[in-house]
């Protein structure tokens, strides 16, 4: 079952990606980060590449055969995720393909819509079964 975790009072959803993207590299895990649409995708893949003056966080756009062959990271804003390792969700709805994961990870900023649209995914993930974890930032 996959297993499902909410990082809760982020302060900034982009920095904290940023954090995480750059553990799932450095333990060498994939990852989908699941996206609204195509100009949150270019927004979030301007951030990874440009947030440190001296670093970059190499990723792909939803591009498969680049994916699997050059990065562990890609971004998409539909269902065709070619890994299925761990999916970090940016959007506010539950992903459709999210049991195909191992891992899913739900990022909850301070932000009223994302804390509310968090607890309806909550509610819906512990309805069905789902073991959570919750991590107060």
């Amino acid at each position: 079952m996959t297993e499902v975790i909410f990082y809760t009072e982020v302060p900034d959803e982009l920095s904290f990606l940023a954090r995480l993207a750059e553990k799932t590299l450095k333990v060498r895990r994939k990852a989908c980060i699941a996206t609204r649409d195509t100009g949150h995708s270019k927004m979030v893949s301007e951030y990874l590449w440009s947030h440190q003056p001296s670093q970059f966080i190499p990723h792909t756009q939803g591009d498969k055969d680049v994916t699997d062959a050059f990065t562990s990271l890609e971004l998409r804003h539909d269902n065709a995720s070619s890994h299925l390792d761990i999916l970090i969700n940016l959007t506010e709805d539950t992903p459709s393909q999210f049991s195909s994961f191992e891992r899913l990870v739900e990022i909850v900023t301070k932000q009223t819509s994302s804390i509310e649209s968090a607890r309806v995914r909550f509610k819906w993930y512990r309805d069905r079964g789902y073991d959570i974890k919750v991590h107060k930032m």
